[in-house]
């Protein structure tokens, strides 16, 4: 809250309303009166508006009182005498006033108070980067390529030992010929110092991918795609060696790739390398009437029984069941439309009837999705049917017609509920 520029003021109106000179009273009734009560009210200086949650005390003794929301309030039993009013409120502050109260005289008193300013302490907010807590919080010291470091260095010649040695300090990289998948060692300039057996040779640090060790990295700094990097860590022998034991002597490399549906966290700015998957189904919040599941299975229901019915009709023009045998009568061609048939009516039949009675005033099922879930079903109805041809209703004929009676118009109900589009 800012300063004002207003000083606190408090002013002290006291009108003596009553005054009663009783020279007749009888001394005993002068004594009754030794106390009295104090009334008044609180009041804004500058709206004259009343003041309420104000506390008053009189200094002294174990009286007090609050203000009202009018700003009204009565102080009782305050003792004859000179005393000490302080007033108390968290927006106007704290101030006093001596009050005169006297034996047999009633006081009125009207308070008026000016706002000031509440002066609080300045806060300091500190932030720290993802890589700054993770220092803080293992305790070890590391560097970080990160992703728009990486993506600068697309297109050069430079391939991942080159990044890590232009961007990391401490690092030598030696590589016996400028080609790439030669062999390169990378290593820190001090783990000559830490080897014990071959100074000549790679101390190369352990290398992790994805968490995963790799045995032999030297092929791997000059072979790894850049694009395929999302960051790289690297952590020097001396933190090394407290978080990944003695197999990390000459340093740690963590490498991250970029991997699709990589999720940050909050406040981490680097990009993603893939964007969320979308929602493949409807989502129902943009519909609040909701699916009409009866009227739609009921559709698919009529749809599916004229379908098969023609279907059906259609494709006994051209095959015949003689003998317990499968005969056909037509050409090639007229076999292959008239089979056709009994696979689109029944189909596009419950499919177009699912859409028209699930259909709501926002939106309506899709016709190709119903179309494929029905098709799901007539395929092994279809087979199993003419597993007997020609025989008796046995088993297996009964779960084909459980598939295009049954299975045919629920497939498309439950598409017709998951896959829907707005009108």
């Amino acid at each position: 809250m800012g300063k004002m520029n207003a000083h606190a003021t408090v002013q002290f109106v006291a009108a003596v309303m009553l005054a009663v000179a009783a020279a007749s009273v009888a001394p005993n009734s002068l004594a009754a009166q030794a106390t009295i009560d104090l009334t008044g009210v609180v009041l804004d200086v500058d709206s004259r508006e009343g003041i309420p949650d104000v506390i008053l005390r009189v200094l002294g003794t174990d009286v007090s009182a609050a203000s009202d929301e009018d700003g009204r309030f009565t102080i009782r039993g305050v003792p004859a005498g000179e005393w000490i009013l302080r007033v108390d409120h968290l927006a106007y502050g704290t101030h006093q006033h001596s009050v005169t109260v006297a034996e047999g005289v009633s006081l009125e008193l009207e308070v008026r108070l000016a706002q000031q300013a509440i002066e609080l302490a300045p806060i300091v907010v500190e932030g720290e980067t993802t890589l700054e807590r993770e220092r803080r919080t293992t305790g070890a010291s590391f560097w970080e390529v990160d992703r728009m470091e990486i993506q600068r260095a697309l297109g050069t010649s430079r391939h991942m030992g080159d990044l890590i040695r232009q961007t990391i300090p401490g690092l030598h990289l030696r590589q016996s010929a400028q080609l790439s998948g030669v062999d390169v060692c990378l290593e820190f300039r001090s783990a000559a110092t830490i080897s014990i057996v071959n100074n000549r040779a790679c101390n190369h640090p352990m290398v992790l991918v994805d968490g995963v060790r790799v045995s032999d990295p030297n092929y791997l700094y000059g072979t790894i795609g850049m694009s395929n990097l999302e960051r790289i860590q690297v952590i020097p022998p001396g933190s090394a060696g407290a978080r990944y034991g003695t197999g990390a002597l000459y340093g740690v490399i963590l490498i991250e790739t970029a991997r699709p549906g990589l999720v940050r966290e909050p406040g981490d700015n680097r990009p993603s390398s893939m964007p969320p998957p979308e929602k493949i189904t409807f989502d129902w919040a943009q519909d609040p009437a909701g699916h009409n599941t009866t009227w739609s299975m009921v559709g698919a229901i009529l749809g599916n029984t004229i379908g098969l019915a023609g279907g059906l009709w259609i494709a006994r023009q051209c095959v015949q069941i003689v003998d317990e045998e499968i005969d056909s009568t037509c050409g090639t061609g007229t076999n292959i439309a008239a089979g056709s048939a009994a696979f689109i009516l029944p189909a596009a039949g419950s499919a177009f009837g699912a859409r028209l009675g699930g259909g709501t005033a926002l939106s309506v099922g899709r016709t190709w999705p119903a179309v494929f879930g029905a098709s799901m079903m007539l395929f092994p109805g279809y087979a199993f049917s003419l597993t007997t041809a020609g025989g008796d209703q046995n088993l297996v004929n009964k779960i084909g017609n459980t598939f295009l009676i049954v299975g045919v118009p629920l497939a498309v109900t439950a598409a017709d509920r998951l896959f829907r589009k707005l009108r």
